[in-house]
């Protein structure tokens, strides 16, 4: 850098910070509390240049350091079916009682045990969501029918998501849980139907545990497998 361009920024950088200075004595002569004058951030831009701000800096993530990568995927599924869809405009967020998306809501109440079982049925959720994608697609975007397509197409892939957030936040619980009925069931001999059939106090309840299980692992199984094996021989193609 010459000798002239860097005597015009340091100049600029200057006068930059006069005008925050007169910005700060102005508020303090307003009589404005400290915390307005405090929170003011310098921060680097993408560009390298300078933003000013009234909020912290972001921090920037260092290489492979993405909470979603480092965490253990459950029943060790194959991380593309946790990739989210990409058409999709909301985001998923469950608790033990429900899950929300948008406008879409997914309710499980006491029953959550069966939601993580019923959620490891991703693969008909992509599959549904690749065939509205597809057929929203297709679809001129001057047509009438495009938001009622675009509209199905994002409950799909609210479904998927709500799906991937519940096996995200429950899984090991629910499989801990499960496990240890199955071990109880296993020591009272109602892992078999005969004493839920002769009905047996519990017996039922037992055995439903254990049969909810074995569903389970079969169907976390099957997803240990890259998606595109089962959902497609073909990715979606990508908007330019």
């Amino acid at each position: 850098m010459s000798n002239s361009l860097m005597t015009i920024s340091l100049q600029a950088r200057w006068q930059v910070r006069h005008v925050l200075w007169l910005l700060l004595l102005s508020l303090q002569l307003l009589g404005l509390p400290d915390t307005s004058i405090a929170a003011i951030y310098t921060c680097p831009a993408a560009d390298g240049s300078t933003i000013f701000q009234d909020r912290p800096c972001p921090q920037k993530a260092s290489a492979g350091t993405d909470s979603r990568a480092v965490r253990k995927l459950p029943f060790d599924i194959h991380p593309s079916w946790f990739e989210l869809p990409e058409q999709a405009e909301e985001r998923a967020f469950c608790d033990r009682r429900r899950c929300e998306c948008g406008l879409h809501e997914r309710e499980h109440g006491s029953a959550l045990a069966r939601a993580v079982a019923d959620a490891l049925y991703m693969d008909g959720g992509w599959h549904r969501y690749q065939v509205s994608y597809q057929l929203w697609r297709n679809e001129p975007a001057a047509s009438a029918r495009n938001p009622q397509l675009n509209a199905a197409m994002q409950e799909a892939a609210c479904s998927v998501m709500m799906s991937q957030q519940l096996l995200r936040d429950f899984s090991d619980e629910v499989s801990e849980e499960l496990r240890h009925r199955v071990r109880s069931a296993e020591e009272r001999g109602f892992d078999e139907a005969g004493p839920c059939e002769a009905d047996v106090e519990q017996a039922c309840d037992y055995l439903d545990s254990v049969e909810l299980y074995q569903r389970l692992l079969l169907d976390a199984r099957a997803l240990q497998s890259p998606r595109e094996l089962i959902t497609s021989n073909e990715r979606l193609p990508v908007d330019e």
